[in-house]
């Protein structure tokens, strides 16, 4: 690990929470006007929603990719990549005439944004200690939630000046002007592949006369078997119901955050630029969630799982509040939305962003990261068609009733499962 003083600390959480900011405003700008690109289109919900769940199907799959590469290749050089295509895809956006071509673009942005996350990952664990760490991954996902803010409070005046294209070439411009900060300022980090290499390649300190074998002079068999472990160590029957807790609270999450701007104007007849500035207190109260969350941590429930297990519960009861109130007042339904919401944010801080943590002594933190982002993705890729398609056939009371029973299950998995250890 190296030894970072404290200022150095906080530059590198900084920079890498400007660049998850800039991959939040690259990544769901196209959420952020959906409300008015259904109302200035005349399009069903369904059709447009189609690139939403096309960039979460991409950027799920693209998570492992980028978690398997970010051990092997420089982190830094694969955020870079990520985010410069991100950004030039954000730009061509407003000049796509046709749904299908727009589709792909945002096809092709899900794959790009996919390799932020665990090469960040891996950089935090790589620069920082292991509480400078914890406080990383909290000041990544503040980083992204300033993005979703900032998209949600500017949309509105893009939408009124000019149009909803002006929130895409914003995300591009700001994106690009971080990067270029990003690219010069940022130090270079070795893959973790590098760094166990050359552990591997070093003098056994225990028995100088006994070095470590290589890897390239190993047998078939004895790599084989490496192999095997490695698999054993990241799939385990523990791990596979961890990871359907994470598929639900992708869903819960994503497909919250992309529609209620439109079940609020739905709702109460607000129109779609004021609705969208209702998906301002999403971000905001995720922050305080995900503040609260890490203390919940800290200083009661230590085990992350079991405290994502706590946080369903309460997603659960939000939930089962809509679902009793029914269209009560507007403030009421707003505040049990981000409550749930925010709720599911705390829960992706400890299964996405502190579980990865375990997987350390095997030198697969980017792996395991890249494998759990693709599980929650797996879910928003699902959230964005299957909500649209159920608000346009049953009512929204439903949908909270049916998300409420969802969270109270991933709560009770959580729970049996709370002892998961990695295996080697």
């Amino acid at each position: 690990m190296i030894d970072t003083g404290k200022k150095k600390a906080i530059k590198i959480m900084l920079m890498l929470s400007a660049v998850y900011m800039a991959s939040y405003l690259c990544r769901y700008s196209y959420a952020a006007v959906l409300p008015e690109m259904v109302r200035s289109t005349g399009k069903l919900k369904s059709e447009l929603s189609v690139a939403v769940t096309c960039l979460f199907v991409c950027y799920g799959i693209g998570q492992l990719i980028s978690g398997v590469l970010g051990d092997r290749i420089s982190p830094k050089k694969l955020i870079i990549c990520g985010m410069m295509t991100s950004i030039a895809l954000n730009i061509a956006v407003p000049f796509a005439k046709e749904t299908w071509l727009i589709n792909i673009i945002w096809s092709v942005n899900g794959l790009a944004q996919a390799f932020i996350w665990p090469p960040s990952v891996a950089l935090l664990s790589a620069l920082l200690s292991q509480d400078d760490y914890a406080r990383g991954t909290v000041w990544l996902s503040f980083g992204g939630n300033i993005g979703t803010i900032s998209l949600y409070l500017l949309s509105p005046l893009f939408v009124r000046l000019w149009s909803w294209r002006g929130t895409f070439l914003f995300g591009g411009i700001t994106g690009l002007i971080i990067m270029i900060f990003f690219t010069v300022l940022f130090p270079n980090v070795p893959p973790a592949s590098a760094s166990k290499a050359a552990s591997a390649n070093a003098v056994n300190t225990e028995n100088p006369e006994k070095p470590e074998k290589p890897e390239e002079i190993r047998g078939p068999q004895e790599v084989e078997k490496k192999k095997k472990i490695l698999f054993v160590t990241l799939i385990t029957p523990s791990l596979i119901a961890i990871m359907l807790c994470i598929l639900t609270q992708g869903f819960i999450k994503d497909g919250i955050t992309t529609w209620m701007p439109t079940y609020i104007s739905e709702i109460f007849n607000i129109d779609s630029a004021a609705s969208i500035l209702t998906g301002v207190l999403l971000p905001v109260f995720a922050m305080i969630c995900l503040k609260l969350s890490n203390i919940l941590n800290k200083k009661l429930i230590t085990n992350p799982i079991t405290c994502a297990g706590a946080l369903f519960g309460i997603g659960a009861v939000s939930a089962l509040i809509l679902f009793v109130v029914k269209s009560g007042t507007a403030p009421l339904t707003v505040f049990f939305s981000v409550l749930l919401t925010g709720t599911m944010h705390g829960v992706n801080l400890m299964l996405i962003c502190m579980l990865p943590l375990y997987f350390k002594e095997s030198g697969k933190i980017s792996t395991a990261s890249g494998l759990l982002n693709f599980t929650t993705y797996a879910g928003s890729s699902a959230s964005a068609y299957v909500l649209a398609v159920l608000s346009e056939n049953t009512s929204w009371n439903t949908i909270f009733l049916i998300i409420s029973g969802v969270a109270a299950v991933s709560g009770v998995i959580c729970i049996l499962v709370r002892n998961f250890k990695v295996k080697t």
